[in-house]
């Protein structure tokens, strides 16, 4: 006997569940009642939570623009009334039924451990906003503000990973310890190497990775620090590159300063970089000193990821409570996922049973 197996999906069609309500009069007194319609089953002929959910998907997961939603929705299962006034409608009431959800991440974020923070820049009614991230490998928050400066300082306890942005540092007192981003100091010493020629920058690197290697193998063998010649050799290394790098600069004659300039002298990419990793030299090597810090803030720009590319797609915002509703469902969808939760599933659920999945 020879078999052959086909997959496909059935035809899509809408399947229609009609509710009655049974209407009783009273014998005696002639009053009326009438049984109560589930609920969500609002007026006499509308659309249900799964398509509800099917579109609110395809608009904030998917990124595609609501008139497209629409059409998409008409040539699959034939929703032939539904129009992008529908879809931004069920967007907003989706974002308002989330709103427990959000707090309830943002909750767990300020609980401590390692938490990644970054932002971008983002545009919404034609002018510059900013979109803040909060994430671990199990929760992420975004919030639009219209400053850059507006950083999560609510943030208790534990160590927040960031790219040494100032305002990190300066509004964020309430966190335990800062760890800055390997990868941006390994993209710093690469450019410092190749065009400005500074022969430091290639030993800096590789003291860097070559410290980060050591980590991995650590963890991989069970440990939870690295031992106590290790870790001296690499602090031993890292302030004699840091030697030899200031002491090349102080033999380099002084930047050009322009007439009537004030402040500072300025310095050169190189010299800037070396005083950074000297004066946070505690929140360069947070990696080595605790292993529950990664040695790169990757994860704060994989959840930043999507965000940009539904900039890309779309542009711009209209308004800030359409940005803001965006990165609220967002916020969910991105922490749905970390979970393994099916992202169609989870919007046709309460928010109490997303928070109990989560």
């Amino acid at each position: 006997m020879e078999r052959r197996q086909v997959y496909d999906i059935p035809v899509p069609r809408l399947e229609v569940t009609e509710h009655q309500a049974a209407i009783y009069c009273c014998g005696h007194c002639r009053a009326t009642t009438t049984a109560t319609f589930p609920d969500g089953v609002n007026a006499h002929v509308q659309y249900g939570k799964r398509i509800r959910a099917a579109a609110v998907y395809c608009n904030v997961q998917q990124l595609i623009p609501e008139d497209r939603v629409c059409q998409l929705l008409r040539d699959l299962f034939g929703a032939t009334s539904l129009c992008a006034a529908s879809v931004t409608n069920w967007v907003n009431g989706t974002a308002r039924t989330l709103g427990g959800v959000v707090e309830h991440i943002l909750a767990r974020l300020n609980e401590g451990g390692v938490r990644h923070l970054d932002e971008t820049g983002l545009r919404v009614d034609g002018k510059l906003h900013w979109l803040h991230s909060i994430s671990d490998l199990a929760f992420t928050h975004y919030r639009i503000s219209a400053k850059r400066g507006a950083v999560p300082s609510f943030l208790t306890g534990g160590t927040i990973v960031h790219d040494h942005w100032k305002s990190y540092y300066a509004h964020m007192s309430g966190v335990d310890a800062h760890a800055l981003c390997g990868a941006h100091h390994l993209r710093e010493l690469k450019a410092i190497e190749e065009i400005e020629k500074e022969p430091w920058a290639c030993a800096m690197s590789v003291l860097l990775n070559s410290a980060n290697q050591l980590k991995c193998a650590a963890q991989g063998r069970g440990e939870t620090e690295l031992p106590t010649s290790v870790h001296h050799d690499i602090l031993t290394k890292y302030m004699a590159i840091l030697t030899e790098g200031l002491a090349f600069h102080e033999r380099q004659d002084p930047l050009a300063r322009r007439t009537g300039a004030r402040g500072r002298k300025a310095r050169r990419p190189g010299h800037n970089l070396l005083v950074r990793l000297r004066d946070y030299r505690d929140d360069v090597l947070r990696f080595l000193t605790d292993f529950t810090v990664p040695f790169t803030n990757n994860q704060a720009e994989r959840d930043l990821r999507m965000m940009k590319l539904r900039m890309k797609i779309s542009g711009t915002f209209r308004t800030l409570e359409g940005a803001q509703v965006f990165a609220d469902i967002r916020s969910v969808i991105s922490t749905v996922r970390k979970h393994g939760g099916n992202i169609l599933e989870t919007l046709t659920l309460s928010p109490q049973q997303i928070i109990a999945r989560l």
